[in-house]
């Protein structure tokens, strides 16, 4: 079972939508193994996707205790924020649920008393979020919980106080194996004791990677020699689904 809700008040939920997406050529060299398998019984292999919220602008205002839990793939998998007002200031955490783990990109604070999400910017964009580093602080087995504001606001290192608008990163498992995904947020600043908006998010499934604001999978990739030969080691199906990516690709 997940592991307890520890926000103040009570969580909402919000029922995202998803795109489907094919696969990219360059990555089905990993799945030739399964593919091959699911083309000796006659059936095309399954697609990855990416899965998207659609603009979904959450408001958490600045004069309110508040948390809202979204959810993933399936019941008991969920991502959360709050917006707590504390005696020291108000305080913004992020948190991931799920069965087996979860975890989201972040590292510990000073003294290890506590652990910070990372803030994620144009100049990172450019990387998958499973190059890491992920953090599993928080709610023990089962999931991950990471401030992204501390009431004392004085620390360097809390890079949710600016203004503007910044992504987390997030990992979880559900026993299949780690899956990756994105929120984008909004933070109002110090002005507005850091009051913030949940635009939207998105997950990949497994096996599918993701950059932070990618809302599906690449399908317009250029079809690279290693995954032309990777669909070509499963034989008719990768054939015809070869010839289906290349004129996508066109």
């Amino acid at each position: 079972m997940c592991a307890p809700n520890r926000y103040p008040g009570g969580m909402k939920n919000h029922v995202p939508r998803k795109i489907r997406a094919a696969i990219p050529a360059s990555r089905w060299l990993a799945y030739a193994g399964a593919g091959a398998a699911t083309a000796l019984a006659g059936a095309p292999p399954a697609e990855a996707e990416i899965h998207y919220s659609g603009r979904i602008d959450t408001f958490f205002p600045p004069d309110e205790t508040k948390s809202v839990k979204f959810p993933l793939d399936q019941a008991g998998d969920s991502i959360s924020f709050a917006h707590t007002l504390f005696g020291g200031g108000p305080a913004d955490f992020f948190g991931v649920h799920c069965p087996k783990s979860g975890a989201f990109l972040g590292s510990a604070g000073f003294g290890f008393e506590y652990y910070y999400v990372f803030r994620i910017g144009k100049k990172n964009q450019h990387r998958y979020i499973s190059a890491g580093p992920f953090s599993v602080a928080g709610f023990g087995a089962g999931g991950a919980l990471g401030t992204m504001v501390k009431g004392d606001r004085s620390s360097l290192r809390w890079r949710w106080t600016r203004e503007g608008t910044g992504f987390v990163g997030f990992r979880f498992n559900n026993g299949s194996g780690n899956q990756y995904g994105w929120v984008r947020v909004h933070m109002d600043g110090g002005a507005s004791d850091f009051s913030f908006t949940v635009v939207d998010y998105a997950w990949a499934d497994l096996g599918e990677p993701i950059k932070a604001g990618q809302t599906s999978s690449s399908a317009n990739d250029d079809v690279t020699q290693k995954g032309s030969l990777g669909l070509l080691a499963i034989g008719a199906a990768g054939l015809a689904l070869w010839r289906r990516r290349s004129h996508r690709a066109a």
